[in-house]
C-alpha cells in the first residue's frame, strides 16, 4: 500500500488566523457571510451523551457541538491543522494515529507512561483565550470570540473538531517544559492527548522524573493520575495507548482488544451458518470487523480466521447510503447560520 506523501506545513506566523484584526477579516475566514458574527453566539449549542470506555465497563462523558457550530469549529480546525507543530505530539496530527505513539518507542527498553488526571475538565478557557490573542497575534475582540466558538462552560469541550489542538496550543508550554525534562533524562517524549509516553535504551530515575513533571503539571492547574503512573523494563510488556510494545520490541496487539474480537465471535458464530442474519447481528458484525481491521492495523494478517467467516456471513445492508463530509476547506462555500438567527 503506498504511503501518502508528507503534508506541507508553515509557520504559525503563515496561519490565515495570524494578526486577524477585524470582525470582517474573521467572518471572511470562517466562511460566515458580513454580519454573521453579530448573532454568532445564537448558534453555540452543544449536546451530551455518554460513550463506552475501551477495553472498559465505565463511560465517559462527551459533549458535542451541534451541527451549525461544528461547521465553524471544522474551519478553525482547517486553518490551524498545517501549522508546524513538533514532531512528538501525536494527537490530532493528520497521518498520525495512536498507533504511531507505540511505534515511536519502539526501541525504547526502559518506558515510563503518566496520565494527566481529567485533563480536559481542567483545560480553562483562559490559555485558550491567551493563545489567540498572544500566539497568534489577533485582536482581543477577535480572541474573544475564537474562544467563545472553541470553549463552553469555561473550558475545552471533549467532542469538538477542535477538542485535541486547542487542548495542546492551550498547554503547550507546559508540554515543552515536560519534553525538555524528558530530554534532560536522555528519554524520548511523545503525547498522545493526556497520555505521555518516556523511553529510553538506558534505565533512568523514574521517581525524579515523575516528581519533576508532577511540579510542572501543577504549575498549570493539572496534575498527573497516579494509578496510571507506569515504569516498565525490559522484560515487560509496555502497553502504550492502545498498543503494547512486546520485550522483543515489536507491536502488539493488546490483550484487551483481543479478549472483545473474541468474545464477540463467539456469540455470532451461530450466524455462520444461518441463510440470512439479522439486522442486529448485521450491527455486531460491522462492529467486530471495525475491531478487526483496528487490530490488523496493528498487526498485519491478525485474525485471518475470524475475518474468514465473519465475511461468509450474509448480512443486510445496515450501513446505508454514505454521508457526504461537509467540507470546510480552502474552496468552502459559505457557512449559513440558520435562518431565525440571521440579522434582519
Amino acid at each position: 500500500m503506498k504511503s501518502k506523501p508528507p503534508i506541507k506545513k508553515y509557520d504559525i506566523t503563515q496561519c490565515a488566523l495570524y494578526k486577524c484584526r477585524t470582525k470582517r477579516r474573521l467572518e471572511y475566514l470562517l466562511c460566515l457571510k458580513p454580519g454573521d458574527l453579530k448573532v454568532i453566539d445564537t448558534i453555540i449549542g452543544y449536546h451530551s451523551f455518554e460513550i463506552n470506555k475501551k477495553n472498559s465497563q465505565e463511560k465517559r462523558q462527551i459533549t458535542a457541538p451541534d451541527r451549525t457550530l461544528k461547521l465553524v469549529q471544522r474551519r478553525i480546525l482547517y486553518l490551524l491543522q498545517r501549522v508546524i507543530r513538533p514532531d512528538w505530539l501525536i494527537s490530532g496530527e493528520k497521518q498520525k494515529c495512536y498507533i504511531d505513539n507505540g511505534k515511536a518507542h519502539l526501541d525504547g527498553r526502559y518506558v515510563l507512561t503518566i496520565d494527566i488526571k481529567k485533563f480536559y475538565d481542567n483545560c480553562t478557557r483562559e490559555p485558550v483565550y491567551q493563545f489567540f490573542a498572544h500566539e497568534l497575534k489577533t485582536s482581543f475582540d477577535v480572541a474573544e470570540i475564537l474562544t467563545n466558538i472553541v470553549t463552553y462552560n469555561s473550558g475545552i469541550p471533549t467532542g469538538c473538531p477542535t477538542s485535541q489542538i486547542m487542548a495542546f496550543y492551550a498547554y503547550e508550554n507546559m508540554f515543552t517544559e515536560i519534553h525538555d525534562l524528558a530530554q534532560r533524562y536522555n528519554c524520548k517524549f511523545t503525547l498522545y492527548v493526556d497520555d505521555m509516553t518516556f523511553s529510553s535504551q538506558e534505565t533512568f530515575s523514574k521517581k525524579q522524573l515523575t516528581r519533576l513533571i508532577d511540579c510542572t503539571l501543577r504549575k498549570y492547574g493539572h496534575k498527573p493520575k497516579y494509578a496510571k503512573v507506569k515504569y516498565y523494563t525490559p522484560s515487560d510488556y509496555k502497553p502504550i495507548t492502545g498498543t503494547v510494545v512486546t520485550p522483543e520490541q515489536v507491536l502488539s496487539v493488546p490483550n484487551g482488544l483481543q479478549k472483545t474480537i473474541y468474545d464477540a465471535f463467539q456469540k455470532l458464530k451461530p450466524a455462520v451458518e444461518e441463510i440470512n442474519c439479522s439486522l442486529e447481528e448485521a450491527k455486531q458484525i460491522l462492529s467486530l470487523k471495525g475491531q478487526i481491521q483496528a487490530a490488523r492495523n496493528i498487526e498485519a494478517g491478525k485474525f485471518p480466521e475470524i475475518l474468514r467467516l465473519t465475511n461468509q456471513i450474509k448480512t443486510p445492508n445496515v450501513e446505508g447510503v454514505p454521508k457526504q463530509k461537509n467540507s470546510i476547506g480552502r474552496h468552502s462555500r459559505k457557512i449559513n447560520i440558520p435562518q431565525k438567527h440571521a440579522v434582519k
